[in-house]
């Protein structure tokens, strides 16, 4: 059985207590990661900031209203201990987000305990939490954003009736309105289409992704926690022909083959990272040490490369490591279909009302090209 586990509200509970927080209590916060409302200021919703509220819900409010984004890997710190507690009763955890994991728990007793220490966690430090279960990560995280009490549980033989009530809108998929034409109302009912018929319609590689998904199959399977950090490391006094310090631009060629391997790895795990690091030891016998923070997680060679040439110094290299860290789920491989029922996804010009005092919330970022980016 997979475990879908969520914690509502801790980007939003950790940034008011954090430095960030300049402007004080008396502010209400709505947080967005990549143009996307990602978390907000639970009080909002007395003010009818709901994802069915009109714009003018919430004009007349004393207090000022900030849209501030955020960077996810900040906040992979605050989940730590709850990843933990879930390690105590499996090996097998997959991280979606800091405030979102999996867990696969084959036991079925230990996976009662799991749910009942899970709740019991949650009400004691006064958190608000869901969770799901099902055959596969997609099915559970239905079952959490869809499901209450016992129901979020979806035994394998439960799978295709609970689909056949989800509707189809849950997925963001590019050919959404197309299905709908097509009379294809709920998730179910596109898993009753058959591929051959699928491919016809929309080409074989869509086909086979919409197939997986009617199916409550996932597209990217269960993946154990990973590491935090991919390492490539380069001892230049032992390469042939060389047996000696390098130049910055002798060790180019190099540097971005040790790059790819990095990159092909992280494709490989689904992953971007969200930080690069560069440590040399010199010739001269001194260490350098430099970073780089991206504005958003990358896992292109191309990108990576550019950014290790602008912070390479012009000096000779004994030995050379670079590494990638703050790993978080690849925005385009990532099904970032479900948002907390509460969660508003609202227009650009029902965002600025809301955003009375402070910054400007940029344009919403178009559906993320899932499948152009994936599987094309």
């Amino acid at each position: 059985m997979i475990v879908y586990c969520g914690l509502r509200h801790l980007y939003i509970h950790h940034f008011t207590a954090s430095p960030a927080a300049k402007s004080g209590p008396d502010t209400f916060y709505i947080l967005t990661h990549n143009r996307k409302i990602w978390d907000f200021s639970p009080e909002l919703k007395d003010h009818g900031f709901t994802s069915q509220a009109k714009s003018q819900a919430v004009l007349h409010l004393a207090k000022p209203v900030l849209t501030v984004p955020i960077t996810l890997s900040d906040f992979a710190p605050c989940a730590e201990d709850w990843y933990g507690f879930s390690l105590q009763y499996t090996e097998e955890l997959e991280i979606e987000y800091p405030h979102a994991w999996y867990l696969r728990i084959k036991n079925p007793a230990i996976f009662r305990q799991y749910i009942l220490d899970y709740n019991q966690r949650l009400e004691q430090e006064g958190r608000e939490g869901i969770w799901g279960a099902g055959q596969s990560k997609l099915v559970a995280k239905l079952a959490a954003h869809n499901r209450k009490e016992n129901g979020r549980i979806v035994p394998p033989g439960q799978t295709k009736n609970f689909l056949s009530q989800i509707p189809l809108h849950r997925l963001p998929l590019p050919e959404l309105e197309t299905l709908q034409k097509l009379g294809i109302k709920t998730i179910g009912e596109l898993g009753e289409i058959s591929l051959t018929e699928l491919s016809v319609q929309f080409g074989a590689k869509t086909a086979s992704v919409l197939h997986k998904l009617g199916q409550g199959e996932d597209l990217i399977p269960f993946q154990s926690r990973q590491p935090q950090e991919y390492t490539w490391t380069l001892d230049c006094t032992t390469l042939d022909g060389f047996f000696r310090p390098l130049t910055a631009y002798e060790l180019k060629p190099y540097l971005k083959k040790g790059v790819e391997e990095l990159a092909s790895t992280l494709r490989d795990q689904h992953k971007a990272a969200g930080q690069i690091k560069l440590e040399a030891n010199l010739k001269q016998g001194t260490r350098f040490e430099k970073k780089h923070l991206f504005k958003e997680a990358a896992a292109d060679p191309k990108i990576l490369v550019r950014t290790l040439e602008k912070i390479l110094p012009e000096e000779l290299f004994l030995q050379v490591s670079v590494a990638v860290d703050k790993i978080e789920a690849s925005p385009y491989a990532q099904l970032a279909m479900f948002w907390e029922p509460e969660a508003p996804k609202l227009l650009d010009a029902e965002l600025a009302n809301y955003a009375q005092v402070g910054i400007e919330l940029p344009r919403r970022e178009r559906l993320l090209m899932l499948w152009e980016e994936c599987f094309s």
